[in-house]
Formats: C-alpha cells, structure tokens, sequence
C-alpha cells in the first residue's frame, strides 16, 4: 500500500472524512487512520441540522442511512411541557459515519492504533508508517495530534451519559410522546444541562450532558426518572439503560480557535485540528455533527488552495462560526447575571392582601411566561436555526459587557 500521502488524517469521523473528502475533490493523495474499524458504534445521539446539507453538498433524500425528520420538538421545562415547530433530522452515527468515510476518496487505514507521531528533518510528519507533508487532527477530544501542542481550554468539557439501544418498534411507538423521530428533551431548571429521549423506528437514544461533567451521574437519574414516570421509556429498555456510556467533549469557545492550525512559515506542511479536536460543538445545545464537517471541509478547502495559514480565519469568519460566538457571548452574559438563592416566588404577602395575591399572579404568569419563551428558544437552537435580529444581539451584548467592564 503507498505509504507517502500529502496529507494525514488522524480521525475517521465526521471531521476527518469531511476533509479528506474535500482534499481529494481537489487533487490531493490522503490517507486517513483511525483505531477503529467501520461501521463502529459510537455515543451520540445523532441529531443533524440544515445547514449540514450544503456542507456535505447532498440532499437529504440522497443519504442511504436511516433518516428521521422532525417538524415538532417536545420540551420539559420547569415543571411544563412544550410543543414548538421547529425542523431537523436523526440519523445513527453507525450508519452516518460509514458512509462519509467511504464516500471520501481516501486510502483507509482502519483498526490502527496511532502509538507515535513523529517529524523528519525534511519537514514530513510519520504517523503508522505513513508520511505527509499535512497532518490533520481529527480524532476527538483526545486526539493525539492535539496532544502535540498547548491546545487552549479555559473551561473544562461538557459531560455525557447516554445510550442507543434497539427495542421493538411497537413498544417504542407506545411510549414515545411524539411522532417517530421527534425529540423529547427535559430542559435542566438552572440551564445547564438536557436530557433527551429520541425515538428512531427501532432504535432509542437516552441521555443526558451537564456543563459540569461532575454533574452528569445525578442528572441522569433525573432524567431517567422523569421518562420512566411519563411512560415514555418501553419497559424493555429498563435493563439495558442500567449500563448508559459515559464521554465528554469541548463546547465552542472563541479561544479555541487560537489552537486551529501550526502551519510551516514556507506553508508547504503543518499540523491542524477540526472537530471535537478543536472544541466546535455549538455552546448551547452541544450539537457537534455539524461544526465538525464544516470545520473538516474548510480546512481542506484551505489546503487545496495552498492557503493553509489561512483555514482559522476561513472558520472564524463563516456564518455558522459568527452565530456560536454570538451564542457563547449571550451564554457567558447569562451567567454573569445569575444570582444565587433570589427566593422571588409567588404571592409571600404576610397580610394576605389581595394586592399581594394580585403581584404574586403577575409574577406567575410572567414566569410562565418567560419559561415558554426558554423553552421555544432552546428548540428554535436545537433545530440549528440561527438567533434572530443578530444585529440588535450583538447591540444589546456590547452594552452589556461595557457595563460590567
């Protein structure tokens, strides 16, 4: 097999089959290794947004694998339920992940475990034997080729525990609050976590993720409890729900975007993350499926151009990019403006008056209120759909972080 490529790519998934996808269409030779073997299970719950169709340039009706649109998503929060409208689509990574690695062009070295990666003098990188001018990270969170440098973290990752487990399709239908494929999702009162419950024919995903991976084991009590006394758990997953998987991985920061390339000052090699190796998923709903495609296509687009100093830039600039740091700003201004123990509640007059009982409605619609308008929002984001009125968004934020600052 030819063991000298212009570019390696450490990673098989999204990210990495992505790029290799896109250096092929532009000439290059690639050569992508990953320690698994394909198909391969892998712990996501495997929901895709719009926006990821024009990444991979296909239609949905053109994807071979089980394909579950969704036009309702079903929320709980603070004690109520949500029905918003809103679109996306399920897939299963089994199948997801398959295809785009095949469909990429490249020679595959599966089953490989990456033990070393090394440089020679001439400025080629050797990893399994293999020798690039271009090294691409894209084997997750803890990809070896992110290992290579200081990869910038200011917070730690987001923790997961789930499961996908196949269940009889009756069974599933009985239990499941929706539609087939359509997501039920259990908002965490304090927003820093979710729960979901994904339908898909024959299959069910369940879990949970926490900003605090501390966090994770609790909250997926809760949320196991919460299914199971709505009925929407089929009895037959009981068992097999007492052994979720636990991973974890970064949501998008703008400082991670300092650790995308090490390109070589004569730009005819470097080193690159995309994907989870980077820290990509969206700061809110975590979703991570499209981040890591878009990443992987653009930093190949920036190789083939021979502009791969450039591929940062490119990420920083694109639209999918720009709406995750307007995210992230609104996620940290949330969080500067949480208060501890506020104790605002219903009516607390001491006299019993009726004005009292009057504030204390006011304030409970107004909650209610304000929950509906969470609940629609985490969905609208959920469904990749992008924050509206961005303009008056970075207004509002600006004002804000001059103030505190």
């Amino acid at each position: 097999m030819e063991r000298s490529y212009d570019v390696i790519v450490v990673g098989g998934g999204p990210a990495g089959s992505s790029c290799a996808r896109t250096l092929v269409r532009g000439g290059a030779k690639v050569a992508v290794v990953d320690r698994a073997t394909f198909p391969r299970v892998k712990l996501c719950a495997g929901w895709i947004s719009a926006p990821i169709w024009d990444v991979l340039g296909i239609a949905p009706r053109e994807y071979p694998g089980g394909l579950w649109p969704w036009n309702t998503c079903h929320v709980h929060y603070r004690g109520r339920a949500h029905a918003v409208g809103c679109t996306g689509w399920f897939i299963r990574r089994f199948e997801l992940d398959d295809f785009l690695l095949r469909s990429s062009g490249a020679t595959l070295h599966t089953g490989v475990v990456v033990k070393a990666i090394e440089r020679d003098a001439d400025g080629l990188w050797s990893v399994a034997g293999l020798r690039a001018r271009h090294l691409v990270g894209a084997g997750g969170t803890h990809c070896p080729v992110a290992r290579l440098w200081e990869t910038p973290r200011p917070r730690r990752p987001v923790g997961v525990q789930e499961l996908e487990l196949p269940l009889d399709p009756a069974a599933i239908a009985a239990a499941r609050v929706g539609k087939d494929g359509e997501p039920e999702l259990l908002l965490h009162d304090d927003l820093r976590g979710y729960a979901w419950n994904v339908p898909k024919t024959d299959w069910l995903n369940v879990g949970v993720g926490t900003l605090d991976p501390g966090e994770v084991r609790a909250a997926w009590t809760r949320a196991r409890t919460h299914f199971r006394d709505a009925g929407h758990l089929p009895p037959d997953a009981e068992a097999p729900l007492d052994h979720v998987k636990g991973h974890s991985y970064y949501l998008y920061d703008p400082v991670h975007l300092d650790g995308a390339a090490r390109p070589d000052a004569d730009g005819r090699g470097g080193a690159y993350l995309v994907g989870d190796a980077l820290g990509l998923a969206q700061p809110l709903t975590a979703e991570g499926i499209l981040p890591s495609t878009l990443s992987g296509r653009l930093l190949g687009e920036a190789i083939v151009a021979g502009d791969p100093a450039g591929y940062p830039e490119r990420l920083r600039d694109h639209p999918v990019i720009v709406d995750y740091r307007r995210i992230h700003r609104v996620r940290v201004a949330v969080s500067a403006l949480r208060r501890p123990g506020s104790g605002a509640g219903g009516a607390n007059g001491s006299n019993g008056s009726n004005g009292a009982g009057h504030r204390g409605r006011l304030r409970e619609g107004a909650s209610r209120l304000t929950a509906r308008a969470i609940a629609t929002g985490f969905a609208w984001m959920f469904s990749g759909a992008r924050l509206p009125a961005p303009r008056l968004v970075d207004l509002a934020l600006s004002t804000h972080e001059r103030r505190r600052s």
